[in-house]
């Protein structure tokens, strides 16, 4: 039986394992919806915004490491995913952007909702292409979601006429086979070996390419080799952070004391990131361009390696493949020096993370609803996570321990934390998903609770509202102090408008209802959200404004 193209397209979608599908409904794609209505396989997951979708297919592929899918119209539409494409640009992630395109014949004459996709987006995405033969759609899809997932992985777009969509089409195409990362060789492994049995003060950096089913492995590794682990930006689930051995996060405005603790390293093991400019506190640990300390850096890209930092070793691999390898040669004997090495970096950030029952005149403080967390939510749970100063309370307060998995964005994109913890619900149906979120952020993209009420997802978003875009107000008055424009906010009663969605909702205006009413959140069978009226004086789990400026 003959098929059109959009036909031919979902089919090679399936084909690809997509099970699931991101997108707002335009006219522009009517033939795609319209064969996703016979395919069983695929979840259509209809959202109120673009930036919605596409953050929701941003975290879908950071949960299932592979090419997250999401469609929207022309025009508008389009503009509005774009800040997902950027999201997938800077944290790597492979992402699909199916986008609608007005008739062929029109092309070019400034038609209604025209964009040239490739002016538009060919400097945030690995490949843009617009289809003007149908019988070319499915070898186009197959090749950008081989371009996806290769080397540093990264979003790509297809543009699709309307009218192309109903030519004819042959069928579906295959996967193209996918370019293996080389193993580590053997010389490479025990050049690395030899590197960190004989330093006295080692440090690892675990960054996003390592998987979260290796965390075993490198725990074993660490412990074999008796080395510290820092992890990279919003990576801490990648260790155990209660671990003796865990040497902290590398995030935004970490303290310099923490920089000081791990600069007398001698020897640095980058594993799977690609350290960038936070994770390396603006390329200075290790610095850049040449490290002041030897430096192993292991990555599936080839691009990564050596594009910034000129490494002593640089090695292409898997990096499950290679924490193998380093098991293999495991020393016998390590030097004395390295206990004091591990109490000193350990140890800074065992006192930084203790909570000191901070209280407030004008709020909550935040920090203390991550102290409760660390207590209350199970050891499978999912934590997504927004932008903005409230999410410094978690990075310096919460454990992530056992299975527990962080969400966020590198990108630093506002409004990520709500879809995304859609996303991880629709995925994880049976895991608890906890999303952190400002006033801010949350009305970005709040609205897709709506989403969440529909497809029966049950995330529980704990939302800070300190009535401020903390961040940029943080930075007012470090830079023009007392001179405060632009950053205050007038708030809804985001508790009466959870309910207006369908979720359930509480309010917590005194730190004696912290414990009682999360655990009644957590335990609730539906979607539900906790507002907390949050300090502004308390800004940021680094910082505290003087009371007469808030």
């Amino acid at each position: 039986m003959a098929m059109n193209a959009a036909q031919a397209l979902v089919q090679t979608l399936v084909a690809h394992g997509v099970d699931r599908i991101f997108c707002v409904p335009g006219e522009s794609y009517l033939p795609v919806l319209d064969a996703l209505y016979d395919t069983a396989q695929i979840q259509t997951v209809n959202c109120r915004h673009e930036g919605g979708a596409g953050l929701m297919a941003v975290a879908d592929s950071k949960l299932t490491r592979r090419p997250g899918v999401v469609c929207v119209s022309r025009g508008p539409g389009a503009a509005n995913v774009s800040i997902a494409i950027h999201v997938a640009e800077q944290d790597a992630v492979p992402l699909i952007v199916l986008i609608g395109q007005i008739e062929r014949k029109d092309r070019g004459r400034g038609a209604f909702q025209e964009v040239d996709y490739e002016k538009a987006f060919g400097g945030m995405c690995k490949g843009v292409w617009e289809v003007n033969k149908g019988e070319e759609l499915s070898t186009i899809c197959a090749n950008a979601f081989a371009r996806a997932a290769a080397g540093i992985p990264g979003p790509v777009l297809i543009s699709l006429p309307e009218d192309m969509l109903l030519d004819e089409a042959s069928g579906p195409v295959a996967p193209f086979a996918a370019q293996p990362v080389p193993a580590p060789r053997e010389a490479d492994i025990e050049q690395a070996a030899r590197l960190l049995a004989v330093a006295q003060r080692p440090v690892m950096i675990a960054g996003t390419a390592l998987a979260s089913e290796d965390v075993d492995l490198l725990v074993r590794v660490s412990e074999a080799y008796r080395l510290p682990v820092a992890v990279g930006w919003k990576q801490q689930h990648l260790f155990p952070n209660r671990h003796p051995h865990y040497a902290g996060h590398l995030g935004f405005n970490i303290p310099q004391a923490h920089m000081q603790t791990l600069q007398p390293a001698d020897a640095v093991l980058a594993l799977g990131s690609r350290l960038g400019d936070v994770t390396t506190q603006g390329y200075q640990f290790p610095s850049a361009p040449r490290p002041a300390q030897p430096l192993i850096h292991v990555h599936p890209a080839r691009e990564v390696l050596d594009s910034v930092y000129r490494a002593q070793l640089a090695v292409q691999s898997d990096c499950g493949a290679f924490l193998e390898g380093l098991l293999r040669h495991a020393p016998v004997a390590i030097p004395q020096e390295r206990a004091a090495w591990i109490a000193r970096t350990h140890g800074y950030v065992e006192e930084l993370m203790r909570w000191k029952d901070l209280l407030a005149d004008d709020g909550v403080v935040y920090g203390a609803v991550i102290e409760a967390l660390n207590r209350l939510l199970p050891p499978d749970a999912i934590v997504t996570h927004d932008a903005g100063n409230f999410s410094a309370w978690m990075h310096r307060y919460f454990f992530f321990r056992d299975r527990q998995l962080l969400i966020g964005a590198e990108a630093g994109a506002m409004g990520f934390g709500v879809p995304a913890a859609v996303a991880a619900c629709l995925r994880h149906p049976r895991r608890k998903v906890v999303c952190l979120v400002g006033d801010g952020g949350m009305l970005m993209t709040g609205n897709e609770l709506a989403t969440a009420v529909m497809f029966g997802a049950k995330p529980l978003i704990l939302l800070s509202n300190n009535g401020s875009y903390g961040t940029i107000r943080q930075y007012q008055e470090k830079k023009y102090p007392g001179r405060v424009v632009g950053t205050r906010l007038a708030n809804p009663d985001f508790a009466a408008l959870a309910r207006a969605f369908g979720a359930r909702a509480w309010v917590i205006d005194d730190p004696r209802q912290i414990t009682p009413v999360l655990q009644e959140a957590l335990s609730a069978d539906g979607p539900a959200l906790v507002e907390v009226k949050s300090s502004l004086t308390y800004i940021s789990a680094f910082t505290k404004l003087d009371p007469a400026a808030v």
